[in-house]
């Protein structure tokens, strides 16, 4: 039996969508600061019922290109890691959820069906959904009553040259971060700067003046 599109989930993100503006524009169209691409949107495009933030098992890494961004995009690795990567999750729908990740792999809203077995995924395991860059769902474990699921590429990440992102993206990650973790910045800092492709391409002292610095004022140098 297919699965209902109602079914509220949560979606954990860790690249840009970590910021709820940047993160709305899947939702309700339009185009993220720093970004060079309009949404759609998602064919529901209600707000999220709620957010908060969350703690990978694994880390990100940052490879290949992004043409939106002009830089790097993040994937979550597959392999654990003892201090996963920091990121936020947002309680939506299943239809609105599939809708976030075929816009993320180019692909209009309602493209993307997920497989009749897909809320029976085993917290730790991925099935790929597409061929895509983001093709592979990933279940974590259940939050407050409702599956979890994040997104990734099919193929471990890890095993691709890392590559720099760019200082709108980045920034935007460092941002979202800060909007929703009770941390110091010194603390997302150092999460996010020892994931490669961040890893030897940006200072420290660069990432605080991405923070410090509004989104609407970065561009890509």
């Amino acid at each position: 039996m297919a699965p209902d599109p109602a079914t509220l989930v949560w979606y954990a993100c860790y690249g840009s969508n970590c910021a709820r503006d940047r993160f709305l524009v899947y939702l309700t169209s339009g185009r993220a600061e720093g970004a060079d691409h309009d949404h759609t949107g998602a064919r529901n495009d209600a707000p999220p019922i709620a957010d908060g933030p969350t703690v990978f098992g694994t880390d990100i890494c940052f490879a290949g290109h992004s043409t939106r961004w002009n830089g790097a995009p993040a994937f979550l690795e597959h392999r654990a890691a003892p201090t996963g990567a920091l990121g936020r999750r947002y309680l939506i729908t299943l239809e609105q959820f599939a809708d976030v990740q075929a816009q993320e792999n180019r692909m209009q809203p309602g493209g993307l069906e997920f497989p009749d077995n897909i809320l029976d995924l085993t917290p730790g395991h991925r099935q790929t959904v597409i061929d895509g860059a983001y093709g592979a769902v990933v279940a974590l474990d259940p939050f407050d009553g409702h599956p979890t699921f994040t997104f990734t590429a099919p193929t471990p990440p890890e095993q691709r040259p890392p590559a720099p992102p760019s200082a709108p993206y980045l920034a935007t990650i460092l941002h979202g971060l800060r909007e929703v973790h009770d941390l110091d910045d010194t603390v997302i800092v150092e999460r996010v700067g020892h994931s490669p492709g961040v890893r030897p391409n940006w200072s420290s002292a660069a990432m605080y003046r991405l923070l410090d610095t509004p989104l609407s004022e970065i561009t890509s140098t």
